[in-house]
Formats: C-alpha cells, sequence, structure tokens
C-alpha cells in the first residue's frame, strides 16, 4: 500500500521543470536545424512560402508549445505531445528536403536520442511513428523523390546540430542524472536517521558496528562500543508525558553528538537506549569518556520539572575482545546489565573475568 503521494502543487512544480526544460532543448534545436534545412531548401529552389513555414516552426512553434503545455491542466501529458508533433514536423522536413543526407540523418538522430532521453522507449516509439507517418505522406504526394546532392554550405550548416546540440544534451541528462543521485542520497541519509534525535537509527547503527568490528579485527583501529539506558525512563512518560520523554531523549543525542569524537557514532540503539560507537579508544580512555557522559546527562532539566535528575547506566565492551559481532553486543548488553543489577546510574566495562564471575 502507497502511504504516500506527492501533493497536487508539488506535481504542478515538477511539470513546469519539465516544460521549462523541453522548451529551451526545442528552441536550441529548431534554431540548429533552422539553417541547414533552409540551406538545402534553397539548393532545390523551395519557395518562399516553404522558407515561411520553416521560420514558423523554428521560432514561433516552440513558444507555441511552451504555451500550451503551461496552460493545460496536465502539462506534464501536453509537453509529451508536443514532444510528438516535433518529430512529426521533422518527418515534413526531412521529405521536403528529398531526404537529404547530411542534414536528414542528423535531424533523425537528434530526434531520436531527444526523445528517448525525455520519455524513454514510449516517447521514442511514439516519435517514430509520427515521424515515419508525416515523412511518408509529405514524400509520396509531394514527389520530390531522393535529394542525395548536398553543399559544403550545408555540411558546415549542419555541424553544429550535431555537436552543439548532442553536448547540450549530454550536459542535460547529466545534470538530471546528478538531481537523481542527490536526491537518492538525501532520501538514503533520511532513511537512516532517527528524524527526532538527528543521529543514526539502528539500521545504520549496525552498518558502522559491523565495519568498526572489522576494522578493530584487522588492527587499523581499537573500537568500543557504550549502550546507554535511560534509568527509569518509563516514569517520565507516567508522570510528565510522552511530549517529555521524547525531549529528554533529543536532548541526551544533542550532548552525545557534542561530546563524542568526530569519527565516534552515536546512535539510537531501541526505544529509551541509545548507543555510541567510540572508533578508537583504550579501556581508561573509554570509561573516563562514559563517566563524562553520564555527568552531564545528570545535569539535564525537564522544563515541566525544574527539580528532575537523568541518569543512565552505561555498558561498555571493546571489539577486540569479542569473538563475533554478535558477541560485542552481548557483551555491551551484559555490561549494562551488570549496572541495572548493581542499582543503575552507573558504568561498567565488560571484562572476560568479570563475566565468567557472573
Amino acid at each position: 500500500m502507497n502511504y504516500y503521494s506527492p501533493d497536487d502543487n508539488h506535481l504542478k512544480r515538477r511539470s513546469v521543470r519539465f516544460v521549462r526544460r523541453m522548451f529551451l532543448m526545442r528552441q536550441l534545436g529548431t534554431i540548429l536545424c533552422f539553417f541547414p534545412i533552409l540551406s538545402v531548401l534553397m539548393e532545390m529552389n523551395r519557395g518562399l512560402a516553404f522558407c515561411g513555414l520553416l521560420f514558423t516552426n523554428a521560432f514561433i512553434w516552440p513558444w507555441i508549445a511552451y504555451r500550451l503545455a503551461l496552460r493545460a491542466e496536465d502539462s506534464t501529458a501536453t509537453e509529451r505531445r508536443n514532444l510528438t508533433l516535433d518529430a512529426a514536423f521533422g518527418g515534413i522536413w526531412v521529405a521536403l528536403m528529398g531526404m537529404s543526407p547530411m542534414p536528414s540523418f542528423v535531424i533523425m538522430a537528434v530526434l531520436a536520442s531527444d526523445r528517448y532521453a525525455a520519455g524513454g522507449g514510449a516517447q521514442l516509439l511514439a516519435a517514430l511513428q509520427a515521424f515515419f507517418c508525416t515523412f511518408m505522406v509529405v514524400w509520396l504526394f509531394d514527389g520530390t523523390g531522393f535529394h542525395w546532392a548536398f553543399s559544403t554550405q550545408t555540411v558546415w550548416l549542419t555541424l553544429p546540430l550535431a555537436t552543439v546540440y548532442m553536448l547540450a544534451l549530454s550536459v542535460a541528462s547529466y545534470n538530471l542524472t546528478w538531481q537523481l543521485r542527490k536526491r537518492n542520497r538525501e532520501l538514503e541519509r533520511i532513511a537512516l536517521m532517527d528524524p527526532g534525535l538527528e543521529i543514526p537509527n539502528r539500521r545504520l547503527f549496525e552498518r558502522r558496528l559491523e565495519s568498526e568490528f572489522l576494522s578493530t579485527r584487522r588492527g587499523d583501529s581499537s573500537a568500543y562500543l557504550l549502550l546507554i539506558d535511560v534509568d527509569n525512563f518509563k516514569a517520565v512518560n507516567d508522570t510528565w508525558g510522552h511530549e517529555a520523554g521524547d525531549f529528554l531523549l533529543a536532548e541526551i543525542s544533542a550532548l552525545l553528538r557534542n561530546y563524542v569524537g568526530i569519527q565516534d557514532i552515536p546512535a539510537r540503539f531501541g526505544g529509551d537506549e541509545l548507543g555510541v560507537i567510540v572508533h578508537h579508544a583504550c579501556d581508561e580512555s573509554v570509561v573516563a569518556l562514559a563517566e563524562r557522559l553520564k555527568e552531564k546527562i545528570a545535569q539535564l532539566r525537564l522544563p515541566a520539572s525544574a527539580d528532575f535528575s537523568c541518569s543512565v547506566s552505561i555498558g561498555i565492551a571493546g571489539a577486540a575482545s569479542a569473538e563475533s559481532l554478535g558477541y560485542w553486543l552481548r557483551h555491551a548488553d551484559e555490561a549494562l546489565y551488570q549496572v541495572k543489577r548493581a542499582g543503575r546510574n552507573g558504568v561498567r566495562l565488560w571484562q572476560p573475568a568479570l563475566a565468567g564471575a557472573a
């Protein structure tokens, strides 16, 4: 089931951006097509009427298509029809040029590339159908046949179409790809962050936990895991409401972001339990860090109660003493349990000897 769908304003803005992008590409394409087509028409001694139609197609039609698309209820659908009409016009001019090879094949390549870039296979198929239908009708009706000869002038006038337009199409396609990649990265970041606490969620936490464990096994670092449990958190929710509980977790998260190292990873491990992956430390330094965090958290106050004092239980385990990632988590959890069993509000580093005694 889809729980999210863009609202009308968002869809309209997206359609307008699409229409404007297509207008710029259409205007560039028709201008670049104008000169080689005009050159061939003059070589074939076509009348001024054809030149006038060509001028209209090149300089007036892009604005008409732009206005039609912007004023339409469904701008995207209208613009896709305009793209099909572009291909139909292309078929007319290729027929009137007697399929003069130099401009005709470049125009066909440009039309095919542009339609596919704009709408994929469906848009390309519609464009090809429109192109060949108008081409056959005009070519048979006009009776020009094939005009294989072309001048040096026509070659030079066709070169900008073959180079400049293709370069512009590549730039436009790259920009769209870059924007999509950027948006995907942002979506991934959102998916891996806890929105209320502005720290990684458990999904990202577990990824980094595995990475730090492997780094420690290779000897590149000495990682530690801190599991932080807010003491009597249920009482906070029951006494002052869930908003107070959310506020408290957000304050603790902000404190973690400010006081852990640049390479350390604070995250929400689940419910009222937070975690910190310390990238590189020793037993003494990581315990000192945990004690400082406990002291800072004890200074937090709730807006609803100036007398409130927060305490946390912190269990610590080093990756170097764990046989696997699962054991590393289990060791930190056992250390946390030892703190709770001793009355909470404390710090405990997991030690093999202590674990055996427990």
